[in-house]
């Protein structure tokens, strides 16, 4: 290499300040230099050293091949799909290419090989499409892991019981979330065996795949880990078991809260706690509350958001009427925050459909988060009310992606009849949210005038695109 630096450096300095040194030049090279300006040497020296370099190595020995790549039994997509994944790769729409990913998956089919070691490079950067390729990949996924490091999470899946033991946290935890759905108990089992040796936010990371599929046969392992020694760990495992109907936490939980709230002359009267004792603590109770809040007031509204709902109705009182009542004792958002959060644990409709029929004040994103508690097929009524006269960019953007159907249509129908605020970024939301069944409205088929705004134009243009995209994978 010092023949060729000798050449860069030459180049770069100018052959007047650092005279063209041939001497080094391999000996078949420096005889094919002919006399001349210094510069013309130079650039004879350098394409000549070139082809040197190129053609005059000794071929290798004792190479061990690769192995040969695992079968994919899945059809690789079409062509014009082919070079839809290309654009997606390339730089137009990169933010479609999960959608696309997923439809791949959801098809049964694959993509072409040799666009594999592009999109495990496109998922180093963006964690969020790691699952995805690594489905893509297949069963090829840790053939490629094996040859490039830094593609390690495609071999994170895997059914061997081997991982459990000798994987990285990650594959271990893959491997404990895959086997969670067909074999709880056996996924409990497995958990309950290695838990006094892991760290703190292993643990943490583990007690989380007990979301899935999670029963009353999970409540004495839940229970036990409320008396960890992480914080952490101490209140995920207490919000299981608070999501557990009729676990014996949300037993104690109600039983506290009973003792605080009464019904008299049609007000709701409320005792706020006199303490945060160690039992409470113990259930996932933070004693110390944020800055601006009274202490008994934090204590409280957490007993309402972890106790169930059916205390309320105890009262013998129905939701609409419970949200609707005076409070004394208590500010009433306390109170409506903390049912808004149990509605939302429960998936309780009557409960979200009283908080938002109520005069309750929520922010547009708690209303969302709300409305997406409801069955997919009442979103679209929960929501028209919201579209009389504007279309609120916080509501439709904190509504989880894709859209049930009716909602996509009802968006785009608003949009499209124009007459309200915020229609811009409510169609940079909407482009991407509605699901594939909205692809062919009528929005997507209109001609635009020369003149049409900016973000209509990007509208039509982004369902069109999405539109093409699915009918390329059928």
């Amino acid at each position: 290499m010092k023949e060729w630096e000798a050449l860069v450096s030459a180049a770069l300095l100018g052959t007047a300040r650092r005279p063209l040194d041939l001497s080094e030049l391999p000996e078949s090279v420096r005889g094919l230099v002919n006399g001349g300006d210094p510069e013309r040497m130079l650039l004879s020296a350098a394409a000549l050293l070139t082809g040197y370099r190129r053609a005059g190595r000794l071929p290798e020995r004792d190479v061990t091949l690769l192995s040969r790549a695992p079968e994919d039994p899945r059809p690789v997509v079409g062509p014009d799909a082919a070079y839809r994944l290309a654009m997606l790769l390339f730089g137009e729409r990169g933010n479609l290419l999960a959608e696309w990913l997923r439809t791949v998956h959801a098809r049964g089919l694959r993509v072409p090989p040799e666009r594999l070691p592009v999109l495990a490079d496109a998922a180093r950067g963006r964690p969020e499409l790691r699952p995805l390729v690594a489905e893509a990949a297949g069963p090829r996924g840790p053939w490629l892991a094996a040859l490039m490091p830094d593609w390690a999470f495609l071999a994170e899946r895997s059914a061997d019981p081997e991982v459990w033991t000798h994987g990285t946290t990650n594959q271990r935890h893959a491997w404990l979330t895959d086997l969670r759905t067909p074999d709880p108990d056996a996924a409990r089992a497995a958990l309950a065996e290695v838990w006094p040796s892991e760290p703190a936010p292993v643990r943490v990371q583990f007690l989380g795949a007990l979301h899935t599929q999670l029963s009353t046969s999970d409540e004495e392992f839940l229970e036990a880990a409320l008396d960890d020694r992480a914080r952490d760990v101490r209140r995920l495992a207490a919000g299981l078991l608070a999501a557990l109907p009729g676990s014996a936490l949300s037993e104690r939980m109600a039983t506290r809260l009973r003792a605080l709230i009464s019904i008299r002359r049609r007000t709701l009267v409320v005792h706020l706690p006199a303490a945060c004792d160690d039992a409470m603590r113990r259930d996932g109770v933070n004693p110390t509350p944020p800055r601006g809040v009274g202490e008994r007031a934090w204590w409280f509204g957490q007993l309402v958001s972890t106790a169930p709902l059916s205390v309320w109705t105890g009262l013998g009182h129905p939701a609409d009427e419970l949200v609707r009542m005076p409070v004394e004792g208590c500010d009433r958002r306390l109170l409506i925050l903390g049912w808004s959060a149990a509605a939302d644990r429960e998936q309780n409709a009557e409960w979200v459909r009283a908080l938002l029929d109520g005069d309750t004040g929520l922010a547009l994103d708690q209303v969302a988060r709300l409305i997406s508690a409801l069955p997919r097929d009442q979103w679209a009524t929960a929501v028209r009310p919201f579209l009389q006269d504007q279309l609120p960019t916080a509501l439709v953007q904190a509504l989880p992606a894709p859209w049930p159907a009716d909602l996509g249509n009802l968006v785009l129908d608003r949009i499209a009849s124009g007459g309200a605020r915020g229609l811009a970024h409510v169609a940079d939301i909407a482009a991407y949210a509605v699901p594939p069944e909205c692809l062919d409205h009528a929005l997507t088929r209109q001609v635009l005038e020369h003149d049409a705004a900016p973000w209509r134009r990007r509208l039509v243009d982004t369902l069109a695109f999405r539109r093409g995209m699915h009918e390329e994978l059928p």
